[in-house]
């Protein structure tokens, strides 16, 4: 039994991640994110409001935004549906993992989990969606596999604290 418990114990002793909560948006929306992760420009699209964050060595990158594109309670599926075309036109080789819409804090939240091969790596991804004031806020997590222990419930754990005022 002891031998079981010590197995055990990584899974429980070190597969969350410390959130910390933030103001976003002009301080209209507050949401807990990762401690380890730091914020940097967005490379790509710097004119971009999405607000970046990455570990140092860039195995984990989560990207937070808040659009004015409107999004109601009856759009989740259809939105989801509308995202996962869109990664299967963009990368081709992606596999669905799981998808849903669950109830969090009375909050309807849309996901979508998923995998694809990047430069011979696997890399895992959560997007994470919900209505703020009938507008899309997501969040979307990519992470190296071998860290899906640590990173695997980080989406849920952050929509988990989402306030907006």
């Amino acid at each position: 039994m002891k031998t079981i418990f010590l197995l055990l114990f990584p899974l429980f002793g070190f597969s969350q991640v410390k959130l910390a909560p933030k103001l976003f948006f002009k301080g209209k929306i507050q949401i807990s994110v990762p401690v380890e992760l730091q914020e940097t420009e967005n490379p790509l699209y710097p004119e971009n409001d999405d607000i970046l964050f990455t570990d140092e060595a860039k195995n984990v990158i989560l990207s937070i935004s808040y659009t004015k594109d409107k999004l109601n309670t009856n759009q989740f599926y259809a939105y989801q549906r509308f995202l996962i075309k869109g990664l299967k036109e963009d990368f081709t080789d992606i596999i669905i993992i799981d998808t849903g819409v669950v109830i969090i804090n009375e909050r309807a939240i849309g996901f979508i989990k998923c995998q694809q091969e990047v430069n011979h790596k696997t890399v895992n991804s959560s997007i994470y969606f919900t209505s703020i004031e009938g507008m899309i806020f997501k969040i979307t997590l990519e992470y190296l596999k071998e860290y899906q222990n640590q990173w695997g419930n980080t989406c849920r754990d952050m929509m988990e604290t989402i306030r907006h005022f």
